[in-house]
């Protein structure tokens, strides 16, 4: 009776962590399909490059061109520099040395304020306070 009971023990062990260690493997090639006003949208993984993250805006090096000079980034650059990242209502709040604060509409419609190094022409801060023309 108990080596009956230890059989049936083992085989039922094996068989669930088998069946446990299948599924991940059988649902990473199911996509979704999420609906909404907009129609249908895919969250099937895409082979190939990843996409860029929510924050790929705000993390890229500045290209190189003509708003970068041989001593850094000045506030029209900067401005440039944003508008080519997707961003929108740009405005200069205040210059000190090679540091720029900026507030913008970010790429999805937030309102955000920003720090842009000059002399490297990355965005080294970024914080959210708004939505649109909203404040918070």
């Amino acid at each position: 009776m108990a080596a009956r009971v230890s059989a049936a023990l083992a085989l039922s062990v094996l068989l669930l962590s088998g069946a446990l260690g299948a599924a991940p493997t059988l649902a990473q090639g199911i996509g979704i399909t999420v609906g909404g006003p907009w129609g249908g949208v895919s969250v099937a993984p895409k082979p190939g490059k990843p996409t860029p993250g929510p924050y790929a805006p705000y993390e890229t090096q500045a290209p190189p061109g003509p708003t970068t000079t041989q001593g850094g980034m000045d506030a029209n650059g900067a401005v440039n520099m944003l508008r080519g990242r997707g961003f929108s209502q740009i405005t200069v709040v205040k210059q000190r040395g090679a540091t720029i604060i900026l507030e913008a509409n970010g790429p999805r419609g937030e309102r955000v304020q920003l720090i842009v190094d000059g002399a490297s022409g990355a965005i080294s801060g970024m914080k959210v306070i708004g939505f649109g023309d909203k404040r918070y």
